[in-house]
């Protein structure tokens, strides 16, 4: 279309039909992750690094690791993410050599009122009305139904 419609300037919250229970449970749950996210990221690091505290000894002896055994996981790790990184890197060289760069796309043109009426989808005043007035109400649809035109 040749004029966009006016934007809403509202601000739209979602409010849900929620019970107090529900909410409370997912409190519960949200915060028994965020501590278990907490452990293991301390006892990643600290193992990585070579510290010992009381929750890495736990740990260690629940799991049946060594420190040696999770800095070994942890370089396999960094290690994976660099070969993907670079295989990445090899990729994206290779296409921009191949294809050359991406920014030959254009975008397409603007819809005319010549084009919407080439659709014969609607009249050209209800087009009109829908790209000058804020706000219309039809009491009929107006666009014109492909099914009624195979018919007629």
């Amino acid at each position: 279309m040749e004029q966009s419609r006016p934007g809403s300037k509202e601000i739209v919250i979602i409010d849900g039909n929620r019970s107090n229970l529900r909410f409370v449970i997912d409190i519960i749950i949200t915060l028994f992750f965020w501590c278990y996210t907490l452990i293991v990221m301390i006892f990643i690091l600290s193992a990585s690094f070579g510290f010992s505290n009381p929750l890495t000894r736990v740990l260690n002896s629940s799991f049946k690791t060594t420190n040696g055994q999770v800095q070994l996981l942890s370089l396999f790790g960094l290690i994976l993410f660099i070969t993907f990184y670079l295989l990445f890197c090899v990729n994206r060289f290779y296409n921009k050599k191949r294809f050359g760069s991406l920014t030959r796309r254009t975008y397409p043109k603007n819809v005319t009122n010549d084009d919407l009426m080439s659709l014969q989808l609607m009249d050209e005043e209800n087009i009109e009305k829908l790209q000058t007035t804020d706000y219309i109400v039809f009491a009929k649809n107006p666009i014109i139904s492909l099914e009624e035109e195979k018919y007629s």
